[in-house]
């Protein structure tokens, strides 16, 4: 198998956690609830770059029937980039042991460019030969532009690529293209998936968390 490509969000980080977004919606002066209906209503726009952030975040604040300042914009945007710097240690743990391995590895996240550049600057971040982000390609999974998009820059035929991803549809949009396409269920899990594939890793029974972090989240 030539390539091994992750996705980010609930993959290498974990949710969202529960006390960030709850910072996120004192923010925005509204309760949990509300705004995650907002928050969530125009994010693949953003993401795909036909928002930018100032744009995203005023339709949020029409979304909760109020309207932000550029400080509040500003620490909602922190806040908000915060809130996916939460890593999963278990699956750091799985991306350093098959780079290791020897395998070629990838990254394609649907994100905006606020978050994507912080992200490609993570330390995991290294062991990706190639980092896509839906912002930069203008184009977000599942739609299948965007996994060709992918390959052309990987060079790679789609069964020479073994996808990991959280979301059912991305799953299945790049199985539609050839993909060896894995629902991402926890690391454990996903070592193992990716050993039926071909993609042995380092150290199989391995779920320690890496040197330097704490346990998975």
């Amino acid at each position: 198998m030539a390539w091994v490509l992750f996705d980010y969000g609930n993959v290498i980080c974990a949710p969202q956690p529960e006390q960030a977004v709850a910072a996120l919606a004192r923010a925005a002066g509204c309760t949990v609830a509300e705004f995650g209906d907002a928050y969530w209503s125009h994010r693949l726009d953003y993401d795909r770059a036909e928002l930018d952030c100032t744009t995203y975040w005023q339709k949020v604040a029409a979304g909760l029937g109020r309207s932000f300042s550029d400080a509040d914009i500003a620490e909602l945007t922190r806040l908000d980039i915060a809130s996916w710097l939460h890593l999963n240690a278990g699956t750091v743990a799985l991306v350093e042991d098959a780079a290791a391995a020897g395998h070629r590895l990838a990254l394609l996240s649907n994100a905006p460019a606020e978050v994507a550049t912080v992200v490609a600057g993570l330390p995991v971040a290294r062991h990706f030969e190639y980092c896509a982000f839906s912002c930069f390609l203008r184009v977000a999974k599942p739609d299948p532009a965007c996994y060709r998009a992918v390959l052309e820059r990987l060079g790679a035929p789609p069964g020479e690529v073994v996808f990991l991803d959280d979301r059912p549809e991305n799953v299945a949009g790049a199985a539609a293209l050839g993909m060896r396409a894995v629902l991402f269920p926890g690391p454990r899990q996903a070592r193992a998936a990716l050993a039926a594939h071909g993609v042995v890793t380092r150290h199989p029974g391995r779920d320690r968390a890496p040197s330097g972090m704490g346990g998975s989240e």
